[in-house]
């Protein structure tokens, strides 16, 4: 079995929201607005988000993770019905797993600073600076 593949943060994210959707619901306008809420429609930043998750739409059908219906619209191309292909499944189970191994990593280092902030409090305290 090869190694799990490291996804970044917004790779794991749209697998993740094409995962939790699998009857094939989600396109390419649904998931730009799933992966950047705040970003109003019509305005710049939505046409960003939405060219980006095209792009990554793309990079994933590319790498057999995705399929979709390919449509073309008043911003060009999007994709209809995207659904993860078996690989997909995998890959999408991979990021999710990494995203709750990152969550226990960062738990456990905000546990340690907590510690080390209180014996340097504790410390300050004893031995005042010269």
């Amino acid at each position: 079995m090869r190694p799990s593949r490291h996804f970044l943060d917004e790779e794991c994210a749209f697998l993740s929201a094409i995962y939790e959707a699998p009857d094939g619901r989600n396109d390419s306008y649904t998931l730009s607005q799933l992966l950047v809420p705040n970003a109003k429609p019509g305005t710049p930043a939505a046409t960003k988000a939405f060219a980006e998750t095209l792009k990554l739409t793309e990079q994933f059908i590319a790498r057999d993770l995705v399929r979709g219906e390919r449509q073309t619209g008043a911003d060009g191309v999007f994709f209809r019905k995207l659904k993860l292909t078996p690989k997909g499944q995998r890959a999408a189970i991979q990021a999710r797993a990494q995203v709750e191994r990152t969550k226990q990593a960062l738990d456990e280092a905000l546990v340690e600073h907590e510690k080390v902030v209180k014996e340097m409090d504790r410390y300050a305290a004893t031995d005042p600076p010269v």
